[in-house]
């Protein structure tokens, strides 16, 4: 049992290491995308700063982690759902704090609606509108990424997950908030970049 858990843990992480943004912003703009717009190596700021036909491309992939994450620990032990869960969750982990990027990474959003998806394609449905429909609402993307880390806790207790998952979402949640304090600061200034700014903002 602990070499499945190490494998999970492993296979969850090294999922989580493929920073799309990063790598968009390198090929395709030069730039380090962390040093520029909200310092994040996120599908949100890559749209910001390069366009919404980028930050797309690193969405799609962010989400696919997640959901490949999840899916190969459920191929190989199929009788264990919890490990799958576990590697989902070290996927979103290696997201956030990617090993050769001094753990600068992005903040786990789109990896979280990847995990879901791939641990139920209704949970996956329900994460992406708890993304989208808070931040539509506010106008502000930071509102979908609390929705979601706040309900990840209540979804996996609600689904019969151990407590530890529940425990781990909590302090995940707590993570997600810390991450997005200077946003939080920003709309306080009334300086936070607003989704409708990004979704029609004109490009040459």
């Amino acid at each position: 049992m602990i070499q499945q858990i190490i494998i999970s843990i492993m296979i969850g992480y090294a999922f989580g290491n493929i920073q799309s943004a990063y790598l968009i912003g390198r090929i395709f703009g030069g730039i380090d995308i962390r040093e520029h717009g909200s310092n994040n190596a996120g599908a949100s700021n890559v749209t910001t700063i390069m366009g919404i036909k980028y930050g797309v491309i690193v969405g799609l992939v962010d989400v696919l982690k997640g959901v490949f994450a999840v899916l190969i620990i459920k191929q190989f032990y199929p009788d264990n759902p919890d490990l799958a869960l576990l590697s989902g969750i070290m996927a979103i982990l290696g997201h956030i704090f990617p090993f050769f990027m001094k753990f600068r990474g992005g903040k786990g959003v789109a990896a979280l609606v990847g995990v879901m998806f791939g641990l139920d394609w209704k949970l996956g449905v329900l994460f992406a509108a708890l993304v989208a429909v808070p931040a539509l609402i506010t106008d502000y993307i930071v509102m979908g990424s609390f929705a979601t880390f706040l309900a990840f806790p209540v979804v996996t207790h609600l689904s019969g997950y151990p407590l530890i998952f529940s425990m781990m979402g909590v302090a995940m949640a707590a993570l997600i908030f810390y991450l997005h304090r200077h946003n939080i600061r920003r709309i306080r200034n009334k300086e936070e970049v607003k989704v409708s700014e990004v979704l029609f903002k004109k490009r040459s």
